[in-house]
């Protein structure tokens, strides 16, 4: 086999210039991206662009070149076998950003002669959409779109893009959005692995698929912060694997590392801080092995639970009781927020790159060059009590057994002792305050970065013995100011102030009031829906307005569509003045297939379909269809006062 794998550095601009189109192969899944997700991709590249960063990487893709499709214009035919999602969504972008504000550039991305430059093999209805997007084909006026198994998360994807592109114009103006739009052609760039002519493609694709085998920044930053360590190693290397695992509960990931400790005799406080008499280890760990080469990986195929101890079959019986669980967060940005809370400790000075795991490496640079073997093992046993905190505070995307979709839960925990500790995990029943609060900073901040961790572990940390009640108030505190910054600061400069205890320099809440009340529609920042949201939900036993049973199974979710109760185009026609119908007062968050199904109906004809679902689709909403329950219209009046007690409520939440 000829294994030499040619790789070069791509952007948009590359693949216009040298005419390259991309064909996804009929093996690939369909596009699966979730709007979040995509809005998460773009905020980055947003912030890279607006912070004065040279480029954006946004990963690695594999592809082989093949013949030219008959009629195509390409100078360059590639078949991508990883790396699709990405590049539907790249193209997503293009047009969305076309949509917006229409010019050639990211028409030219997304556009190869006269057809879409990405090709999907067997996917005509795909297709046909990305054509319509451009321009290339007339609309089809179809509701049942986004039904399309093949279309769904596309069309959801598109409409993200284009709503996070509407606020980021309203916001900073059409000088910025085409600063964006410009870094975006330019500077976002991805490596593109071009495989060898000879090789099995298929079983490359499904090796790649199936075996998880590769190396990470994170063991690049392993490797070199223990080769500073020559004393009890092994113990050092164990720490770092139980708290990789982030798929996993701290506890039963040291269970499996320190096999040997007491765990019989000792309480759960016992692992809130790392102690060599207690966890010890006289031999190397065992960890993952060393990545494969793509000729290595072409030729055989590894079962992962061969080569990845964490996925051992080999477990407790009662281990996977409350079913799958899943981090918020890689370990890589772990080990980020480790790091400022480890710096601020030591020399009082934040990190100097924006917090994304891609980053992990050049963030560290400094420190592994000229770590003593005192700091390597402080910052290893800083990351010990941070994993600690993390498993106990953080929510994480659960599963239980008979549910399909997975949901941010806190887990309660049997503290009697460790020895079965394997089982003593399980969701809470009610879905409490600060599990809430939290789904609100996750989905509405940085994905990337998720800057309110720091400052929140880091208070957890120093005040090990806070009850859940204390904790909610710090939580509180952290997501106020960080809501009220103002223009000046950022969220990464703010949290790092929040990490000393002390509050950061904030607008006067007088000027969010003040932007509440304005009509601004679909422009509205996400953040205050979802925190309205949260002050409900704080504040719901309080209120008359809720029914009991559909409480109990509501979570504070992924939301990124703005819906006008009243519609901008009602059925009948009936009409409201933009400043009622894009007030505050008239507009709730939901998501995609959500919004899509309340249409351009009556208000009094989605006040019955939102009464036939089982669970709330937003409090906000049900604070609203509350008043047409008692026999009002849905008009201006009632627009006014909803939006007037909206912003009551949000005034006493800061104010308390």
């Amino acid at each position: 086999m000829n294994a030499r794998v040619l790789s070069q550095v791509q952007t948009a601009a590359a693949l216009c210039l040298n005419k390259v189109e991309l064909v996804i192969p009929s093996y690939q899944r369909p596009y699966v991206w979730p709007s979040e997700d995509v809005v998460g991709l773009l905020d980055q590249i947003i912030n890279a662009c607006m912070t004065g960063e040279d480029h954006y990487y946004i990963g690695t893709v594999l592809t082989s070149r093949i013949p030219h499709r008959t009629g195509s214009s390409a100078a360059i035919t590639y078949e991508l076998i990883d790396g699709q999602q990405r590049m539907t969504t790249l193209m997503v972008l293009a047009l969305a950003f076309f949509e917006i504000s229409p010019t050639q550039r990211l028409k030219d991305l997304a556009v190869l002669g006269t057809t879409p430059r990405l090709v999907f093999a067997i996917r005509e209805e795909v297709q046909t959409q990305l054509g319509i997007w451009a321009g290339l084909i007339a609309s089809e006026q179809s509701t049942d779109l986004e039904k399309k198994p093949y279309l769904k998360h596309l069309i959801a994807a598109h409409k993200a893009a284009k709503d996070r592109l509407q606020m980021l114009s309203k916001d900073h103006g059409p000088v910025w959005l085409a600063a964006v739009e410009e870094f975006l052609f330019n500077q976002v760039k991805w490596v593109n692995n071009v495989m060898p002519a000879d090789m099995d493609l298929n079983g490359l694709f499904a090796t790649l698929n199936t075996s998880g085998i590769q190396l990470e920044q994170t063991d690049i930053l392993k490797a070199r912060l223990m080769d500073k360590i020559v004393h009890h190693r092994a113990c050092y290397e164990g720490i770092w694997q139980a708290c990789e695992d982030m798929d996993n509960y701290f506890e039963r990931s040291l269970r499996r590392v320190f096999p040997e400790a007491a765990w019989d005799r000792m309480k759960f406080p016992n692992l809130e801080s790392y102690s060599r008499e207690i966890f010890s280890l006289e031999r190397p760990v065992e960890g993952r092995g060393n990545g494969l080469t793509i000729a290595e990986i072409s030729l055989k195929r590894v079962p992962r639970n061969e080569t990845d101890p964490a996925s051992s079959e080999e477990t407790d019986d009662d281990e996977n009781d409350e079913g799958s669980v899943q981090s918020i967060i890689s370990f890589g940005l772990l080990l980020m927020h480790t790091y400022r809370i480890y710096r601020h400790r030591q020399w009082g000075k934040d990190i100097g790159t924006p917090l994304n795991d891609s980053r992990l490496n050049s963030c560290f640079e400094g420190f592994v060059d000229n770590a003593s073997v005192a700091q390597a093992r402080e910052f290893i046993e800083c990351l010990w009590q941070v994993r600690y905190q993390f498993d106990l505070w953080i929510v994480k995307w659960v599963r239980l057994a008979e549910e399909k979709e997975k949901h941010l839960r806190l887990t309660t925990i049997n503290k009697r002792t460790v020895g079965k500790l394997s089982a003593s995990r399980a969701p809470e029943l009610h879905t409490p305050d600060l599990a809430q609060l939290q789904s609100v900073r996750y989905f509405t901040g940085d994905r990337s970065a998720q800057y309110w961790l720091t400052p929140f572990l880091g208070a957890l940390i120093d005040n090990p013995t806070m009850n859940s009640n204390q904790v909610d108030a710090l939580l509180e505190r952290i997501d106020n100011q960080l809501s009220i910054i103002p223009d000046t600061s950022t969220q990464k400069t703010a949290s790092f102030v929040l990490l000393s205890g002390d509050c950061v320099s904030s607008e006067h809440l007088s000027h969010k009031i003040a932007y509440l009340k304005e009509p601004n529609g679909t422009g509205f920042e996400h953040y205050w829906f979802q925190k309205v949201e949260y002050i409900l939900w704080r504040e719901r036993h309080k209120l008359g307005c809720f029914q009991k049973e559909s409480l109990e199974s509501y979570r504070i979710a992924s939301r990124n569509s703005v819906e006008h109760v009243h519609p901008q185009n009602e059925e009948f026609m009936n009409r409201l003045e933009d400043d009622y119908l894009h007030s505050f007062g008239n507009l709730v968050l939901l998501s995609p297939g959500e919004n899509s199904s309340y249409s351009n109906q009556a208000v009094l004809k989605k006040q019955a379909d939102f009464r036939a679902k089982p669970r709330y689709d937003s409090l906000k909403l049900a604070h609203m269809f509350y008043v047409l329950g008692k026999g009002e219209d849905w008009g201006r009046e009632q627009i006014e006062r909803h939006r007037g007690e909206m912003i009551e409520m949000v005034e006493a939440h800061y104010l308390r």
